[in-house]
């Protein structure tokens, strides 16, 4: 275990218990010897970033350390009548509600610029409160009774500012979010001659009110319906079903998505999606924010020149938008075989291999533009240009555009013991969906991708499990023509 990471645990889980002890002590050396000790741990927090300048990844307990230390004190300066708990309330109501905001933004692919600026002051005040309501316990030992109430108006001062910039934090990162409109470089598609193909063999198909739906669609962009074959290559022979068509819309789940990615005929047409799958990571990012727009004819679609990848390994050659080795890999060889993936397939399927007894460590080493990481303990890695796994869970964060030819990344790492992982994975989906890129995660931003390893690790591209493989390798290969709601 790394210094580092052994100053996160002194900090959090012996520092933190021993100042919790020596302030119900009620004395005035206890409180001293407390103060002392929370001294120490912000300096431990200042060695460690030293410490980390030039590491890869944080212990995961360092992203919420400070907070934890925080809000117990206040909790326990509460509990003895030394702090108001208003206060304390609108602290964490405070959180929470910036906590709901970063989680919506994050779905709907809105930039938090400047978000954490709030965070790193409001935490540094609330030091400097806690510091105030220790000494304000010490004037209090001291029987300095004019000093107490100095201390107390200037805590009460202090608390008021917390709360202020808090107030001020809600109403920025609300107008951020109100005025924020991703916008769409491409043109309107004024005229559409859309056919689509239908994968009858996708999930959605079988609910009756998802086929409404897809008449719905049909009726208001004025296109045919055409459905794909029940066998190996459904695009067989396709070229005689989009003849005249300029728009194509693939009606199926991300897996029948990919599949057109990846014939020569819909190469060359813009590419829709209508939602008939399980995860449906496509529309999560086509159509975020516009839920049913898609539906109505008075909302122009947008001809997008999106970058496809080349995913290449030991298994062959193949374009696809997203891909993850690891964990989520495996998530997917479990249900490989059902012929129609629900949400309960993949949550059933999560839940044993969070509880099963499949290991989920992989020792990668990972080149991104000539970049080196070697990680030792990786959980997952997601690799992609449709920052989306599905169900509109967020995976990569990070400002991309459709067609710059960059890649986004986005790293599981644990620091610690791997009987972590399992439950580490789940921690960093909440973080990802709160647009917060900390421990245990890490962002890549690249034009190639390496990845290689001494033993096979699961590999899955477009939500579908492709097998083991030793090596991986990534890049972007061409740009296709897509239709997005603006």
């Amino acid at each position: 275990m790394s210094w580092a990471n052994l100053i996160t645990i002194f900090r959090t889980l012996i520092l933190l218990p021993i100042i919790i002890y020596l302030i119900f002590q009620n004395s005035f050396l206890s409180l001293f010897l407390a103060v002392v000790l929370l001294g120490i741990a912000i300096f431990s927090d200042v060695i460690e970033l030293v410490l980390l300048k030039k590491k890869e990844i944080k212990s995961f307990l360092h992203p919420f350390s400070d907070k934890m230390i925080l809000l117990v004190l206040l909790f326990i300066f509460v509990l003895q009548g030394f702090f108001s708990k208003i206060f304390l309330i609108l602290f964490l109501l405070r959180d929470l509600i910036i906590g709901v905001l970063r989680m919506v933004a994050s779905r709907d692919d809105i930039p938090m610029k400047g978000a954490d600026n709030y965070g790193k002051i409001i935490t540094i005040l609330q030091y400097f409160l806690v510091f105030g309501v220790f000494f304000g316990k010490l004037w209090y030992y001291s029987s300095s009774l004019y000093l107490s109430q100095s201390v107390d108006i200037g805590i009460m001062v202090m608390a008021s500012l917390v709360v202020l910039l808090g107030f001020f934090s809600i109403i920025h990162y609300s107008f951020v979010y109100g005025r924020y409109r991703r916008k769409i470089s491409g043109k309107k598609v004024e005229v559409e001659e859309m056919v689509i193909l239908t994968n009858r063999k996708s999930g959605g198909y079988r609910n009756s009110y998802r086929r409404r739906l897809l008449r719905v669609f049909a009726r208001r962009r004025k296109a045919i319906i055409k459905y794909l074959p029940s066998g190996e290559d459904m695009f067989v022979d396709v070229e005689k079903k989009i003849t005249g068509a300029k728009q194509v819309i693939i009606a199926g789940g991300d897996g029948s998505f990919e599949s057109a990615l990846n014939n020569n005929q819909l190469k060359k047409k813009s590419l829709g999606f209508f939602p008939l799958g399980a995860g449906n990571s496509f529309y999560s990012y086509f159509y975020k924010g516009k839920r049913f727009e898609y539906l109505r004819s008075r909302f122009k679609f947008q001809e997008v020149k999106l970058d496809v990848l080349e995913l290449e390994s030991e298994l062959g050659k193949q374009e696809t938008l997203f891909l993850s080795l690891g964990g989520d890999a495996e998530v997917t060889r479990r249900i490989k075989d059902k012929k129609h993936h629900k949400f309960s397939d993949y949550f059933l399927s999560s839940a044993k291999i969070a509880f099963g007894k499949i290991k989920v460590k992989y020792d990668l080493d990972c080149l991104v533009d000539g970049k080196k990481y070697c990680w030792k303990n990786c959980i997952n890695l997601i690799i992609g240009k449709v920052p989306y796994i599905g169900f509109g869970i967020r995976s990569l964060l990070g400002e991309l555009e459709d067609d710059d030819g960059k890649i986004l990344g986005m790293a599981c790492i644990n620091t610690h013991s791997p009987i972590w992982n399992k439950s580490l994975r789940l921690w960093a989906i909440l973080l990802t969906q709160l647009g917060f890129a900390k421990s245990p995660l890490l962002p890549l931003k690249g034009k190639t991708f390496f990845i290689r390893s001494d033993n096979p690790f699961p590999l899955q591209a477009g939500g579908d499990f492709l097998g083991y493989t030793k090596w991986v390798k990534v890049k972007v290969k061409r740009k296709q023509k897509v239709l997005m709601i603006d």
